[in-house]
């Protein structure tokens, strides 16, 4: 089971990038998607840093910060940092950062998604794929009353104007 944090970014034109972990509280690995395609995966172990080196194309790229084998620390924070070699970013670097949280969860899980602009549709999805539960919301922090799940693992997928993410949670 693993739990992820995406970062979206757009590069404007080709050229080297350099993606940073640092100040890890656990075991935390780090990968990076031109789409849907994974193109590059920094897994040291333990706490030592991550870092991918990687010569990009102009497009729209996604950073995915996960736990080793379901390793997370849900009261400290790690530092994510994209550097530009020679390549140019569009307007902003990082643009949205989607997340869900406690996770586990006992009652209610808070939905993160900061500067919405617009409505955003977001679903939970049992491990077998029937959606459980489907809300609305143009708020930035929306909280979902998940006590009377059953115990188990979740798919959140939240859907708004910019983008589609899906996030593991686990129902205590």
């Amino acid at each position: 089971m693993q739990i992820a944090d995406y970062y979206i970014f757009v590069i404007s034109s080709s050229g080297t990038i350099t993606l940073t972990l640092t100040n890890l509280p656990a075991d935390y690995d780090l990968r990076l998607y031109k789409g849907s395609k994974s193109v590059k995966t920094s897994q040291n172990g333990g706490t030592t840093s991550e870092t991918i080196s990687y010569t990009a194309a102009a497009g729209t790229y996604y950073a995915r910060v996960y736990g080793y084998s379901g390793a997370m620390n849900a009261t400290n924070c790690y530092t994510l940092k994209v550097q530009l070699g020679t390549a140019s970013k569009g307007e902003e670097l990082i643009t949205q950062k989607i997340s869900v949280f406690p996770n586990p969860v006992k009652d209610v899980v808070t939905v993160k998604i900061p500067d919405l602009q617009s409505n955003a549709n977001i679903k939970v999805f049992d491990m077998y794929g029937r959606m459980v539960m489907q809300q609305n919301s143009s708020q930035q922090l929306t909280q979902l009353n998940v006590s009377k799940l059953t115990s188990g693992v979740y798919i959140v997928r939240v859907k708004n104007a910019e983008q589609e993410i899906a996030i593991k949670i686990i129902k205590q």
